[in-house]
């Protein structure tokens, strides 16, 4: 076939011959497609009647070839996705090698010799879904379009709340996690055998036992981590089989110090081949495990929790659960008494992720690679699953770049920066509106000296490209905390000081734990018994000679006595070992050290030399429960110290809170029992419960909210007297006038009685939720812009705790109270987790508590860390916004209506929300969106919520609605 070149020249060759017999020459022009078809005319002319007549074809042709593949977007680097011998023949074959002309600017893709289309670097559905890609062959074309696929949990999410540290070079073991099991075993002698074992290498597992063998999954993005053991050791399936005999195919290990907790599920795969029971234990492990019968028995631990932390399981073990120990040809029998597991992030090391540490991170341009799941964090100026992609993007660093190094009298260091951008106009804008402007530079440095509270701000850099494009970003300068000078390795934040390590407590972490009081804060109240000492940083129990068990509550057995139970009582004739020191208690008539020896005389007192003293108890004893009956010696001095008791424990948990009560608060606002009489039931959980009742005043009866608990636990009280010192230091800001205050007002407190009240204003329409399910349609005319007046006067609330410097931690329509006078009030400071349905409130376990926890209404800060501030309060606030617009419907995030604690912090930790209710305006919507900010200090202000709304409502009501409620 001859050239496209040659073709040419024929055609040139022939018109020459042509026009080379006329007397004149003439000129004609053409235009050929380069895909112009094979035997296709592309010029006639004729001679007749003086014209010539001359016919052209071409003698070959380059048309293009067109293919279409699809691939997804997790297909492997190095893999084949296009190959011209898988497509159908076109009777035409390449003269020249293929190479690839265009359609790939990032080098996703190569092109080999023989036209196969190979991956070259990682492909992402999310930055580019499909390539045209135009292929070269000699003079042959071809366009391939390549179409991804978009792949679910690809890539893998880069979840900061489970990231772990990263291993400084040349530190021992090749574990993410540290792993320490510890527990004790009480042997069929009555020894208590204390144990412990450290895992941080690879081979430490799999010399655990044998044969054993492990399987570990931490491809995932919600900081869980799943490791399936199967042992063929006989004592060890006999241990297992104890447990399943008893019906328990699952124990739970909780932690004290995060919320979270660990599970070990057992899963028989004879017993249970062929049944769902198996399901879960199918989607990490491979199918062999599953189908091999020999493996009788095994085991998957699970553990999911902040991984930036260490946490510490307890695992409750059922009793009479027998636990075999050998040594070589040594037994040892006994009952596990309890299991103790410490789980500390050590980290892998650069370039490396993965349980082992033996996967290898894609992660380019100094972007940070995940531990679990090797998700990278792109920096400024790059995108895609590798971060190797350039992305025009502008930045904003700082030197010191962690925000607790920000000091007030120090220096602060901005880094402005375009990336991958044609800078045509650079600028900054400081927080007082002065403008930095330079013109061709890429980066602007500059320095903040002295850093002063009138330095917090915004600082925005600002980049347009010589196309006239704008990019921004903006940096928030947060008021800088003093030097903490912290002791004990505590780190230091901005607004708390010293956050102390587990142990340690005051202002530099200067003083460890009182005796009693353990862990964060020391927050945490041992529960250690007999005398025991509690470790101050994790609450372990030390015991005293004779006690064993978790909190040293078990007397040694079987005779034994001393420390840990190991010396053995030398008691005769059924005498009383006594457990700590090992002296007996004889039976009669035996007397002796050991009870060995037979009385030779007794020297007993006669009985009736007993008679006169004992009717003279008897007599004493009956005269004082006389007197106590008639109330002569009953005790009628009050206790002074209950309202101090109380301020310790408000400090502990709010220190603003108990600054601001004045001294006498509880006193003055006390009523007595018999003024109230109790009506019907208006609000009933499994921990609290109100009624309405009638409260006999000066001025006569007052119809009240009457307010209890009806569990006598320790999280109940301090609800129920953080409720009280809340109203209570409201009503003492205000003098006592709370009528035009948007908080529940405060009638009285009754504590004396055993069944102690909150007496509070009674609100005879009821909650702000149940009003707005009892509306029709929020299309209505004018519904929104009046509701939206409920939200003004809540907004006042917040704004009446903010000068108290109190979180209220549940704002919810649930939670706001509709007064006869249609005013809205914010009630209910002592999160009433159980009176409402499970879709608003789930469990979590939390330090020192087992809570239900308003999760959908939660900052993200507050559901990771349990910080509850103002600014925790203004995203509630956006959420109940929600609840308006939608007219009271439950929040629903990512399609999902019941969410757990760890699936709600990855959908906000992605950046997700919920959306914009039907009918709601954008600019209302864009409010909801501020107070759901990632960064608390960027939210909006209970002041600036107040304004927004006012102007909203404006826009939304009819203009004589607007006139009358501004003449009132």
């Amino acid at each position: 076939m001859a050239t496209g070149f040659q073709a040419l020249l024929v055609v040139a060759c022939c018109l020459q011959f042509c026009f080379g017999v006329s007397t004149r020459s003439p000129n004609f022009s053409v235009s050929v497609p380069e895909n112009v078809a094979v035997g296709e005319t592309i010029l006639s002319l004729s001679r007749k009647q003086g014209f010539w007549v001359v016919s052209v074809r071409l003698l070959c042709s380059a048309r293009a070839q067109e293919f279409s593949v699809s691939a997804p977007e997790n297909v492997a680097v190095d893999e084949n996705i296009f190959s011209p011998s898988q497509q159908p023949t076109t009777g035409q074959k390449a003269e020249l090698p293929c190479a690839k002309m265009e359609g790939d600017p990032h080098g996703r893709f190569n092109v080999t010799k023989n036209c196969t289309i190979v991956v070259a670097n990682p492909l992402d559905w999310s930055v580019q879904p499909a390539y045209l890609l135009t292929i070269r062959s000699g003079v042959h074309n071809a366009s391939v379009k390549v179409e991804l696929s978009d792949v679910e949990d690809y890539p893998p999410v880069y979840n900061e709340t489970c990231e772990t540290p990263i291993k400084p070079k040349g530190e021992p073991g090749d574990l993410l996690f540290r792993l320490e099991l510890s527990g004790e075993v009480v042997t069929e002698s009555g020894d208590i055998l204390i144990g412990s074992q450290e895992y941080s290498n690879t081979s430490d597992l799999w010399k655990i036992r044998t044969p054993a063998e492990w399987k570990v999954q931490t491809d995932n993005s919600d900081c869980s981590v799943r490791i399936v053991s199967f042992d063929t050791n006989p004592d060890v399936q006999t241990t297992l089989q104890q447990l399943l005999d008893k019906d328990i195919n699952q124990l739970t290990c909780t932690s004290d110090s995060i919320p979270s907790s660990s599970v070990i599920d057992l899963y028989h795969l004879k017993w249970w081949e062929g049944t769902t029971a198996l399901d879960p234990l199918k989607k990490y492990v491979p199918q062999y495990i599953v189908e091999n019968r020999d493996l009788n028995i095994i085991v998957m631990w699970s553990w999911s929790f902040p991984t930036t932390k260490t946490g510490s399981f307890s695992c409750k073990v059922p009793p009479d659960i027998n636990f075999t120990i050998r040594d070589n040809s040594i037994a040892i029998s006994g009952l596990i008494e309890y299991i103790d597991i410490n789980i500390k992030p050590v980290g892998c090391p650069v370039g490396k992720y993965g349980f082992h540490c033996h996967r290898n991170c894609i992660c380019k341009n100094g972007a940070r690679c995940h531990g679990l799941n090797g998700a990278c964090k792109c920096p400024p100026g790059w995108k895609g699953v590798a971060c190797d992609i350039p992305k025009q993007d502008v930045s904003i660093t700082t030197t010191p770049s962690d925000p607790r190094d920000i000091y007030t009298s120090a220096n602060i260091k901005f880094h402005c920066k375009a990336h991958h951008v044609d800078v045509g106009r650079m600028s900054v804008r400081y927080p007082n509106a002065t403008e930095k402007v330079s013109f061709g530079v890429s980066e602007i440095d500059f320095e903040v000296l002295n850093i002063q509270p009138t330095d917090s701000g915004p600082y925005t850099c600002q980049v347009r490209d010589t196309r006239g494009r704008t990019l921004n970003t903006t940096f928030v300068l947060n008021g800088a905390n003093q030097w903490c000078d912290c002791l004990q390795g505590a780190s230091c934040d901005r607004w708390a000081g010293c956050v102390c390590p587990p142990g340690w407590t005051e202002t530099r972490c200067q003083t460890i734990c009182s005796n009693g009081t353990y862990g964060i804060d020391c927050a945490m109240n041992c529960s250690c018994q007999n005398g025991a000492s509690c470790s101050p940083s994790d609450g372990k129990c030390d015991c005293t000679d004779g006690w064993y068990g978790k909190d040293c509550s078990k007397p040694c057995m079987n005779g034994k006595f001393g420390m840990l139970c190991l010396q053995v009582c030398d008691c005769r004739n059924n005498a009383t070992c006594n457990n700590v020191d090992g002296s007996c208690a004889c039976v009669t008539p035996w007397t002796g050290q050991k009870c060995d020896q037979w009385p030779t005389s007794t020297d007993e007192p006669p009985l009736e030399s007993l008679l006169p003293l004992g009717s003279l108890v008897l007599l004493i004893a009956i005269v004082m429960a006389i007197l106590y009956k008639t109330g002569i010696l009953a005790c009628s001095v009050p206790d002074t110290g209950e309202e101090d008791k109380i301020l310790f424990e408000l400090r502990r948990m709010e220190q603003d809170l108990a600054q601001s009560l004045q001294p006498g608060w509880l006193r003055r606002w006390e009523k007595k029992i018999r003024q109230l009489t109790p009506g019907p039931l208006i609000g009933e959980g499994m921990f609290g419960l109100v009624r309405k009742g009638q409260l006999l005043t000066p001025q006569g009866k007052l119809a009240v909210a009457a307010k209890t608990v009806r569990v006598e636990d320790s999280q109940s009280y301090r609800d129920f007297y953080r409720e009280a010192a809340i109203l209570v230091a409201v009503h003492q800001q205000r003098d006592g006038d709370c009528r035009e205050s948007n908080i529940v007002r405060l009638v009285g407190l009754i504590t004396k009685s055993a069944e102690k009240y909150i007496l509070l204003e009674y609100a005879p329409k009821g909650d702000l939720l149940g009003f707005l399910r009892r509306l029709g349609n929020i299309h209505e005319e004018g519904l929104l812009g009046n509701l939206l007046g409920y939200a003004v006067h809540i907004a006042r609330a917040l704004q009446e705790l903010e000068r108290l410097r109190i979180a209220h931690r549940d704002v919810a329509a649930r939670n706001v109270l509709i007064t006869a006078d249609d005013m809205a009030k914010l009630a209910d400071f002592g999160l009433a987790r159980d009176v409402y349905a499970t879709t608003q409130y789930v469990r979590c376990n939390r330090p020192g508590a087992d809570e239900f926890l308003p999760l959908k209404w939660m900052a993200l800060e507050s559901i990771e860390n349990g910080e509850y501030t103002c600014q925790s309060d203004v995203w509630s606030f956006g959420v109940l916004l929600w609840e308006i617009a939608t007219l009271g419907k439950d929040p629903c995030y990512d399609g999902r209506m019941q969410l757990s604690f760890l699936q709600m912090v990855g959908i906000l930790r992605q950046g997700k929300r919920m959306e914009r209710p039907p009918g709601c305006p954008e600019d209302l919507y864009g409010l909801m969106r501020s107070c759901w900010r990632d960064v608390p200090d960027t939210r909006p202000t209970p002041e600036g919520i107040e304004e927004r709304l006012v102007q909203l409502r404006r826009a939304l009501l009819p203009h004589d609605v607007v006139e009358m409620e501004t003449v009132v």
